[in-house]
This record gives structure tokens, C-alpha cells and sequence, in this order.
């Protein structure tokens, strides 16, 4: 491949990958893929890769300006197949349709009702605040790192997950789940928070509801854990921020 032709399509992708991340930043799905606190640097690397075209396209214009003035680049391309590494996954982003996980991942990654991957540092702060702020992860901390859970019982809770039905609980009961995030999707692990409600056989699996009650202690696998009796289940959207971070 002659070298300019080389550049061109260099310069090409990585302008698709900077129109393609930079179209995840703008729809808010760019935090399906990673923790939000790498939002900032993703964005720099946006504007790097932006750059980099710019830099490659300018290259071009003056080898063809040589290339009329009666000069010759005499440089060799690279292989061509190097541009593969970076075709490849724009083809994938581009052509598999973005969506949070679900349980359909709980077949490779599994499930937990406790937080054993998640740091008790922070569960102290979860006092200062309403109980019906908590989320799934919230809660679970709490039952995970206190040894007295029956201070929790009766307490007022709403949470938002997707619905997972499993056969550790009875046929009025189902599972309120979230993917919580480090890093990004690869190292997420599924949580589920235990609710319990009439209506449950209703529910759709993997449909998003919003869960308000208040909170029992049940035994899931010699565990102590959460369980929200639903005064009302709602169907809602997928959040803006599907995912959970510890």
C-alpha cells in the first residue's frame, strides 16, 4: 500500500474513533463502559485523537504539495494489517448496539446479595443520610459491615434496579440488581437486593423498576441480607447511569 494511501486511512480511523467516542460523551453512554471518574481523561484522549488526525491530514497536504512541486516521498508504509488493530473495534462499537448489562451476564460473572469486593470505608457516611437515598449497594453494604442488622428493619427504602428472578426465593419475590464498576464493564460484578411483592409473577425479567417499602432481614446461603417489602413497583427507563460505583 502506497504510503500516503497508508496515512490517509490512518488518519480516517482515528478520526472515527474520535467522532465515535465523542458521540458516546454526547447521548451519556459513555459510562456504560467505564467509571465515571475516567470520564475526563476519555475526553482528553477525545481531543488528542482529534489532533492526531488533524496532525496526519496536514502531512498529507504537504506530500501532495511536494508531490506537484516534482518531489518524491521515498518512505515505505507500514503493513497494512496494523491498521486492523485499530479498525477492528470502531466495527465493533459501531456495529453492536450499546446496552448496560444485564442478567444475561450473570451466567459468566455470577451474582452477589453481599458486598465482599467492596471496601467498608465509606459505609459510616451511609448513617448521615436518608434511608430512602440508599441504593442497592447501600444497603447491602450496611448489612455486609454491621454485626446488628435488626436497626435496619422497618427503615423506609426506594430503590432502582433491573428484575431478576431466581430460584433461592419464593414465586412473590425477585431480585432488585445492579452492575457495580470499578474500572469499567469487564471487571463489573452483579448485586441484588432481595424484594418481595404480590404482583412479582408481573414483572418482566431484566425490566428496570423503581421499588419502594420498607426493609426486612432474610437468610439467602447462611447470610444475613436485605429484603425490601414493596409497598409499590414501578416500571422505569434505563437510568442515565446504569451502573454503580463502589
Amino acid at each position: 500500500m502506497p504510503q500516503r494511501m497508508y496515512r490517509s486511512f490512518q488518519g480516517l480511523l482515528l478520526l472515527g474513533l474520535c467522532i465515535f467516542f465523542a458521540s458516546k460523551a454526547a447521548s451519556g453512554q459513555l459510562t456504560w463502559y467505564i467509571n465515571a471518574r475516567f470520564v475526563p481523561l476519555t475526553l482528553f484522549g477525545i481531543v488528542m485523537l482529534a489532533v492526531l488526525a488533524q496532525i496526519i491530514f496536514s502531512e498529507i497536504k504537504r506530500s501532495r504539495q511536494r508531490a506537484q512541486d516534482g518531489e518524491h516521498d521515498h518512505g515505505h508504509a507500514p503493513a497494512s494489517s496494523n491498521l486492523w488493530f485499530m479498525l477492528v473495534p470502531l466495527l465493533i462499537g459501531i456495529l453492536i448496539p450499546a446496552r448496560p448489562l444485564d442478567s444475561s451476564a450473570f451466567a459468566t460473572k455470577g451474582f452477589n446479595t453481599n458486598a465482599p469486593l467492596v471496601s467498608a470505608d465509606s459505609s459510616a457516611l451511609l448513617f448521615e443520610t436518608d434511608s430512602e437515598e440508599h441504593n442497592v449497594l447501600d444497603w447491602i453494604k450496611l448489612f455486609n459491615y454491621e454485626e446488628d442488622v435488626t436497626q435496619f428493619v422497618g427503615q423506609k427504602a426506594s430503590v432502582i434496579g433491573f428484575v431478576f428472578f431466581n430460584e433461592d426465593l419464593s414465586e412473590n419475590q425477585f431480585f432488585v440488581s445492579r452492575f457495580v464498576v470499578s474500572c469499567c464493564a469487564a471487571d463489573g460484578f452483579a448485586i441484588a437486593m432481595a424484594a418481595e411483592w404480590d404482583e412479582a409473577a408481573a414483572l418482566q425479567q431484566d425490566s428496570w423498576v423503581l421499588v419502594k417499602g420498607s426493609i426486612e432481614a432474610i437468610t439467602i446461603n447462611d447470610r444475613r441480607v436485605p429484603m425490601i417489602v414493596a409497598e409499590s413497583v414501578q416500571e422505569v427507563p434505563v437510568p442515565n447511569q446504569p451502573y454503580l460505583f463502589p
